[in-house]
């Protein structure tokens, strides 16, 4: 028989909102849209920015062209399927720093859209995020754990949870 093509992945697949106080938070996914500007560029999601982070200290001009590529992808969807065609371009230090590039990205979204980060302050139930990986499943839980700590204000922030999620 034929081979068949690879499936595509769904938000579902890759995550989604977490689950907070009972309720769906739409903007915890890292494919929400929501303009955001991150080191001197404008990035449509958080996905956008992680995936050509990939790329991005790289200054030979198939990466930069990769850093566009993915910057202008139609969906998180696409930003994610366009990294994967750069694998070789694909920094050393990724799986070092791949974890502090997602909370810069989810930080930067909350510090730029202060009703959001207002409503994720106000919740005080665990973070159940979306089905991924077992390891992003559970990073994308702490990094919202410490965005929400560091949008409360100082006279309701969790100054020692705050200081083990920072490590």
């Amino acid at each position: 028989s034929a081979p068949q093509a690879p499936a595509l992945l769904t938000s579902a697949a890759m995550g989604g909102p977490a689950t907070i106080d009972g309720q769906e938070v739409a903007h915890t996914d890292n494919f929400f849209e929501a303009t955001f500007v991150l080191d001197g560029m404008q990035w449509p999601t958080c996905e956008h920015f992680y995936q050509a982070a990939k790329f991005a200290e790289d200054e030979r001009a198939q990466a930069r062209a990769a850093v566009e590529e993915i910057r202008a992808a139609p969906s998180p969807h696409r930003a994610w399927s366009r990294a994967q065609r750069h694998g070789e371009l694909l920094r050393d230090d990724w799986e070092y720093v791949k974890v502090n590039v997602m909370y810069r990205a989810v930080a930067a979204k909350y510090s730029q859209y202060p009703e959001y980060a207002k409503e994720l302050a106000a919740t005080t139930g665990g973070i159940q995020t979306a089905v991924s990986t077992v390891d992003w499943q559970r990073m994308n839980r702490l990094i919202l754990e410490r965005v929400r700590e560091e949008a409360r204000s100082a006279d309701q922030r969790n100054e020692k949870r705050l200081s083990a999620l920072v490590g």
